[in-house]
């Protein structure tokens, strides 16, 4: 997807604009539709218009088969009632962290009027999310190395709750680490802070070699025993936000923090079985 790294709003809606035709063969570029397929008996399958289909089908092209199959099939766009353009205008404005309902909406109202339900705006939020979130468990992310620096810090999600007349708060930890320079991101639920619990989520996420900073935690003490090799700098908060003789902080990793939590206020909490998929 490198042709879509610097996909501007000015680039979706010239896109969007294409005739049908010209729109999905600049899908197939992109490699989201199928320019060809291989039938199951090994013949190759060729596009074919076909009535009642709007984007015709693959027909074997062997004359003992003619099997075939839909276009969209096997494809992102498969099963859905939405146009492939909607569903790529959906997806445009969720990567670029646009998904307040209204807005989406109010963006991508049909021209008869009609608007996306918020069920379906809601399931494509959480298809596209399911979807990262399956990439990086099977890429797992990882930072810094010699000459890098990534901060690490520990974050915390609540939400209040009632109970017999008094507010609680219910409490999820996470732990994150981010590379200076690359942006590189590792998040990941804890339900202990304690040594035992971080050290081992470090050497997952942060190679040999590479320059730590973090604020004070007993649980980061062990850092510099690690055989992995790190250099470890730290920053006391109760003092200075940045260190006066190492110039430790860990600022780009607190506002990564801050801005998942603005994320989670904006569209108003996020269902508990869902928090972790979040910081994806």
């Amino acid at each position: 997807m490198e042709a879509l790294k610097n996909f501007t709003l000015s680039d979706l809606y010239g896109k969007l604009s294409l005739p049908e035709n010209e729109f999905e063969n600049y899908l197939i570029e992109l490699k989201l539709l199928h320019h060809h397929r291989v039938c199951e008996c090994g013949g190759k399958m060729s596009r074919k218009g076909y009535a009642g289909r709007k984007h015709g089908t693959f027909r074997c092209t062997s004359r003992d088969c003619r099997k075939e199959k839909g276009f969209l099939v096997g494809t992102f766009f498969e099963g859905t009632h939405l146009t492939v353009k909607e569903v790529f205008q959906l997806a445009y404005f969720w990567s670029q962290n646009l998904t307040a309902e209204e807005f989406l909406q109010f963006q991508m109202k049909r021209e008869d009027g009609t608007e996306i339900s918020s069920a379906t705006i809601c399931d494509w939020k959480q298809f596209f999310r399911d979807i990262c979130v399956e990439y990086l468990r099977r890429n797992t992310v990882q930072l810094g190395g010699p000459e890098k620096i990534v901060e690490i810090d520990e974050t915390v999600i609540s939400r209040r709750k009632y109970n017999r007349g008094r507010m609680v708060a219910e409490q999820r930890w996470f732990f994150a680490g981010v590379e200076r320079g690359t942006n590189k991101v590792f998040f990941e639920e804890v339900e202990h802070r304690n040594a035992e619990t971080l050290l081992p989520i470090i050497q997952k996420y942060i190679l040999p070699g590479t320059t730590i900073m973090s604020d004070l935690w007993r649980a980061y003490f062990r850092i510099n025993e690690l055989p992995e090799g790190y250099r470890h700098l730290t920053v006391n908060h109760s003092t200075n936000f940045v260190d006066p003789e190492t110039g430790a902080c860990t600022n780009t990793i607190e506002s990564y923090n801050q801005k998942f939590k603005a994320r989670h206020k904006r569209e108003y909490g996020t269902a508990r079985s869902l928090l972790a998929q979040y910081m994806y």
